[in-house]
C-alpha cells in the first residue's frame, strides 16, 4: 500500500527533526560534550512529572511509577532482570499455607521523617490500597482476605484463595507500597500526592509543578546510602529538546522514545541501556454498544492493519507482533501471522463489514496530544482502515485528561490509545482492560474472567503462567478485544559518559540508587 504524503509528512516529523537537531550539534562521530562528575547533581530530563502525584497506590502511568520507584518500596522486590523475587522491606518470608503468608520485617528500617517501620504501617499500607474507597487500581489484583500485625515486626496476610501473583504484586513501589500510618493519617489527600514519606533510597527535597522535582539521597537507607547525593529532575517535553540537553551537557539522563535517537546517541559515545520490548501499542475498544459490541466489526479492524508495514514504518522496525500481554513482559510471548485475525487481509475485512452492515464505518480514536511517534502511528493505522471503508477521526487529547477519561470508564471516543509499560505481575495488563467490575472494562465475558482467574492460581509454575497468558492473548485475538499493532521498546535510557549505571525492563530507574559515578 502506498502511504499518502500526509502520513509520510507526520512519520518525517516524528522521526528525522529529532535527528536533524542531533547532526546540527555534531555528527555522529562526535562525542559526548561533557561526562558526570562525582559530588555534582544528577540532572535527568523527563518528558512527564507524575500525573497522578506520588501517592504509591495511585501510581498506573509510567510517569507516576518512574518518581514512586524512588521513595517507596515494597515488602519485596525484583531483581535487575525482572524474574526474582528478594528481600526488600521484609528480609524473611514463608509460605504457610496454599492461602497464608508470613513476613519478618528488616530490622532497623526508617520513614525518611525518622519514624521507625513497625507492622502496623504495613497493616495500614495493604488495607488503604484494598480499600474500595480509595479507588487504587491495583486493588482489583488481589485476593487478600485479611492483613495481621502478628508482632512488631512480623505481618501474615491471608488470601480468599491461592494466588500465585502475590509476591510479585508485592515487589513493586506502585502496588504494595508502604506508606508511615502517622504521617499519612495526618496529610491531606492532595498532600499526599505532592509530598512523601517511604523508606526509600531518596527522599523529596521540592516539587514543582511542570518544572522540576529535587531529591537527595537519604543517609539513613537500609540499604546503604546512595553515593548519588541529589538529583534533578527536569520537565522537557520534546525529546529533540531533551536529546539536545544530553549532547549540550545540560542534562546527564534521559529517555528516549525513538529508536534513530537512541542508535545516534549510542554511536556518538552515550552510555545506553538494553532495550526491553514491554511498550505493546494498545488500541482499547468501547464493545458496550454500537459499532463496535459486534465482533465482526472489530475483527474486520484487526484484518484492516497491516501489521508489518505499522512495524517497519511506525516502530521503526523495532517492533515485534504482540497479543495483550507485550512479549518483554516475563511471561509473554510474540504473536505471529497465525494468531487469529493477524494477517492482513483487505477482501476479508471488508466482506465481515459487510456481514454486519457496518459498510462506511465512522469511528473515533482518542490519543494523547504530547507523543507525535504514536500520533504518527494512529495516522498510519487510519490510512489502512480507510482501504476497507472505515473512516478513522483522530482526537488528540491532553494526556491527564486522556488517562481520567479512561480510568473512570468515561471514554469520550470509540477506540483509545495506550501504550503498556512493565508491571510487576502479567494480570495487570488484562487487568486494565478487562477486569470484572472495573471501570475501564468495556466487555462482558464470563469465559475470558475465568481464563484470568485461573492464570493466577496460586499452584501454577512460571512455565504454567507463561502458557495460560498465551492462550488469553489467542482468545482476546479470537475475539477481536483488544487491537495490537506491535509492541516495541516503551523508552530507550540513554546517559552521559563516567556514571555507572544499571538499567532494568520497567524503566522506571528501580536502580538509580545503585548507581556510582567513575
Amino acid at each position: 500500500m502506498k502511504l499518502k504524503s500526509a502520513v509520510k509528512k507526520l512519520f518525517v516529523v516524528a522521526s528525522v527533526a529529532p535527528l536533524l537537531l542531533i547532526g546540527a550539534c555534531g555528527g555522529s562521530g562526535s562525542g559526548p560534550a561533557h561526562a558526570v562528575k562525582a559530588g555534582e547533581t544528577l540532572v535527568i530530563a523527563d518528558e512527564t512529572q507524575p500525573l497522578s502525584g506520588l501517592d504509591p497506590i495511585m501510581a498506573q502511568a509510567f510517569d507516576a511509577k518512574r518518581m514512586v520507584s524512588q521513595f517507596y518500596e515494597g515488602l519485596l522486590r525484583l531483581s535487575a532482570d525482572g524474574r526474582t523475587i528478594e528481600p526488600a522491606l521484609a528480609e524473611n518470608w514463608e509460605q504457610k499455607s496454599p492461602t497464608r503468608y508470613e513476613f519478618e520485617l528488616r530490622k532497623g528500617v526508617t520513614f525518611h521523617d525518622g519514624a521507625e517501620l513497625t507492622a502496623d504501617d504495613v497493616v495500614f499500607s495493604m488495607e488503604r490500597l484494598l480499600d474500595p474507597e480509595q479507588n487504587s487500581p491495583y486493588r482489583t489484583l488481589y485476593r487478600i482476605d485479611a492483613v495481621e500485625a502478628m508482632d512488631e515486626s512480623h505481618v501474615a496476610i491471608t488470601l480468599k484463595r491461592p494466588q500465585s501473583s502475590l509476591l510479585r504484586l508485592l515487589a513493586q513501589p506502585w502496588s504494595a507500597g508502604i506508606v508511615d500510618e502517622g504521617w499519612a493519617t495526618k496529610v491531606t489527600d492532595d498532600q499526599i500526592k505532592t509530598q512523601e514519606n517511604g523508606t526509600g533510597p531518596y527522599r523529596l527535597d521540592s516539587f514543582k509543578e511542570g518544572s522540576t522535582i529535587m531529591t537527595s539521597a537519604f543517609a539513613d537507607y537500609w540499604g546503604g546510602e546512595p553515593s548519588i547525593t541529589s538529583v534533578e529532575y527536569r520537565v522537557m517535553p520534546d525529546e529533540s529538546t531533551r536529546v539536545q540537553a544530553l549532547r549540550s551537557g545540560a542534562v546527564d539522563m534521559t529517555q528516549v522514545r525513538l529508536p534513530k535517537n537512541y542508535e545516534q546517541l549510542d554511536k556518538q559515545g552515550f552510555s545506553v541501556g538494553d532495550p526491553y520490548r514491554v511498550g505493546a501499542y494498545w488500541l482499547a475498544m468501547d464493545m458496550t454498544d454500537g459499532p463496535l459490541a459486534d465482533e465482526r466489526v472489530r475483527q474486520a479492524l484487526n484484518l484492516g492493519i497491516d501489521r508489518k508495514q505499522l512495524i517497519e514504518i511506525g516502530s521503526q522496525g523495532a517492533g515485534v507482533l504482540s497479543g495483550a500481554v507485550p512479549p518483554g513482559d516475563p511471561y509473554g510471548t510474540e504473536a505471529d501471522e497465525s494468531t487469529p485475525y493477524y494477517k492482513h487481509d483487505v477482501k476479508r475485512a471488508k466482506e465481515l463489514l459487510a456481514e454486519a452492515g457496518a459498510e462506511n464505518l465512522t469511528l473515533t480514536l482518542a490519543i494523547r496530544s504530547d507523543s507525535p511517534e504514536k500520533i504518527a502511528t494512529a495516522q498510519l493505522v487510519k490510512e489502512q482502515l480507510a482501504q476497507i471503508g472505515v473512516t478513522l477521526e483522530i482526537k488528540q487529547s491532553d494526556w491527564s485528561r486522556l488517562v481520567s477519561e479512561i480510568t473512570s470508564g468515561q471514554w469520550k471516543a470509540d477506540l483509545v490509545q495506550l501504550t503498556s509499560a512493565l508491571n510487576a505481575d502479567p494480570s495487570q495488563y488484562l487487568d486494565l482492560w478487562f477486569a470484572k467490575g472495573g471501570a475501564a472494562t468495556k466487555v462482558k465475558d464470563e469465559t475470558l474472567w475465568k481464563m484470568m482467574d485461573s492464570a493466577v492460581e496460586g499452584d501454577l509454575s512460571d512455565d504454567e503462567r507463561t502458557s495460560a497468558y498465551a492462550e488469553i492473548d489467542t482468545y482476546i485475538a479470537e475475539h477481536a478485544y483488544l487491537l495490537v499493532p506491535y509492541a516495541s521498546v516503551q523508552v530507550y535510557e540513554v546517559w552521559a559518559p563516567g556514571l555507572d549505571y544499571q538499567p532494568e525492563p520497567s524503566g522506571t530507574r528501580l536502580m538509580l540508587h545503585d548507581a556510582t559515578v567513575s
